[in-house]
């Protein structure tokens, strides 16, 4: 066989999977990054948006616009957002340390009560 197979990747084919969707979603991102700081960067060079555009050298995802939520948890096209790699790993690191803190303030607002039957008449 004297023909080469393409084994490139190729950033503009949807994915198998929810073709349409990532279609919708990539679309009406206008093919960049839709992180308004989300991430934890202020992306004040590019006018408060990520400027990362949609391309071989980073393609972007379709992920649940809630970082902590799972894609299979998003019902609607609604909740979906296009994002870089590097700003979706900063949203889901930042939505974790939020929780984190939301969950030791809880914690904290229980431990000003004495639950323990301790000595208060």
């Amino acid at each position: 066989m004297t023909g080469r197979a393409s084994s490139g990747f190729d950033p503009f084919r949807p994915p198998m999977v929810g073709a349409e969707t990532w279609q919708s979603a990539i679309t009406l991102a206008g093919w960049r990054c839709e992180c308004t700081g989300q991430c934890g960067k202020g992306h004040v060079k590019t006018e408060g948006r990520c400027g990362t555009e949609h391309g071989s050298l980073h393609p972007l995802a379709v992920v649940a616009a809630d970082p902590v939520l799972s894609l299979h948890a998003v019902v609607t096209g609604a909740e979906l957002v296009a994002l870089c790699a590097g700003c979706q790993a900063g949203a889901k690191r930042a939505a974790f340390k939020a929780a984190e803190r939301a969950a030791i303030a809880r914690t904290d607002q229980l431990d000003l009560f004495d639950l323990t039957g301790g000595d208060a008449a």
